[in-house]
């Protein structure tokens, strides 16, 4: 009787390490992280914007696109780096797919601007956000266009 309770208990022993090894297996996966690159600009019946993703992770991204900060020549601004609480967001109205994703804008914030520059941006459903890389433009003169 007193082996039966022995190998009973052992057995319930190794049952509840084996659960809990189990749960702890599953508590310790890294989650897929989002990589976006921000490509180059270009004008063609207005400012066409790409970004390009690589992986889209495993959580949802709520908002994505491209910030911006453009200058006239003589600007005393010298944090060129866009940032969600530094830089004007230009949204992006499609949901963000893998590969590339575009966006012309034909509005006219970079009237009058010498230069600007952008970086793609994501803002993902925890509330953090993954950057591209920044990116600067310096605009010929208009009869280029």
């Amino acid at each position: 009787m007193k082996k039966n309770i022995q190998s009973t208990a052992l057995i319930l022993c190794l049952a509840i390490c084996f659960s809990l090894f189990g749960c702890s297996d599953k508590d310790n996966v890294n989650p897929e992280l989002l990589e976006i690159t921000t490509d180059s600009v270009s004008y063609n019946d207005g400012w066409n914007f790409k970004i390009e993703v690589d992986k889209l992770g495993n959580i949802p991204v709520v908002e994505h696109g491209i910030l911006h900060l453009s200058f006239f020549r003589n600007s005393s601004d010298r944090d060129y780096v866009p940032r969600i609480e530094h830089g004007a967001r230009m949204k992006f109205d499609k949901p963000l797919v893998a590969g590339t994703n575009t966006y012309n804008y034909k509005g006219d914030a970079f009237a009058g601007k010498y230069f600007y520059y952008y970086r793609a941006y994501a803002i993902k459903s925890d509330g953090s956000v993954v950057y591209g890389e920044a990116r600067n433009y310096t605009f010929p003169q208009l009869q280029d266009l």
